[in-house]
């Protein structure tokens, strides 16, 4: 049974999905949420700030902030929380158009990983870094539209994930880590 909150964060997801399922959006959100399977679009962002020498400081802090997205997230945070994901909570089912995902709702390893690397992006290259910011607002966002995250999954990942991108970035630009 849904906690008091997460009925709240319900309504709200019921909201999008009622007001704003369409067929655009529903061929763009899972293409979004794909994206960011695993980091993919971030390792490919690493791998063309290094190998196209924009700054390899940058794609080093991008790795850096998805090592640790992947540690706190997948590792540690989803397997003590244990929080059910939305759909699950919900007691009719509704209409999920990507495969129904396995693990824990909270965090949103999707957008930890984005904003977390997105931020590390901006720290070593600020416009390129709006952009990134704008794509792991819209990563986010589809966790959302497609009813896997409740809200404050999504929230709470974000925050944490420009903490950790900022923080990744200063230790690594102290010296403090080395790769």
């Amino acid at each position: 049974m849904p906690s008091r909150i997460s009925t709240r964060e319900l309504k709200v997801l019921d909201w999008i999905y009622e007001h704003l399922r369409c067929r655009v959006f529903d061929r763009v959100m899972p293409f979004l949420s794909l994206t960011g399977n695993f980091g993919i679009i971030w390792f490919a962002a690493a791998a063309t700030f290094y190998f196209a020498n924009i700054n390899q400081e940058a794609a080093v802090c991008i790795l850096l902030a998805l090592g640790c997205s992947l540690l706190f997230v997948n590792l540690i945070l989803k397997r003590v929380t244990k929080r059910p994901r939305p759909y699950e909570a919900r007691g009719e089912m509704r209409d999920i158009i990507i495969r129904e995902p396995k693990d824990f709702s909270f965090p949103s390893g999707h957008t930890f990983s984005s904003f977390a690397a997105a931020t590390a992006i901006a720290r070593f290259s600020p416009k390129l870094g709006i952009a990134a910011l704008f794509y792991a607002f819209g990563i986010a966002f589809s966790r959302l539209y497609l009813y896997v995250h409740y809200i404050s999954d999504v929230l709470t990942s974000a925050i944490f994930g420009v903490a950790t991108g900022i923080l990744v970035s200063y230790l690594y630009s102290r010296g403090f880590i080395i790769f």
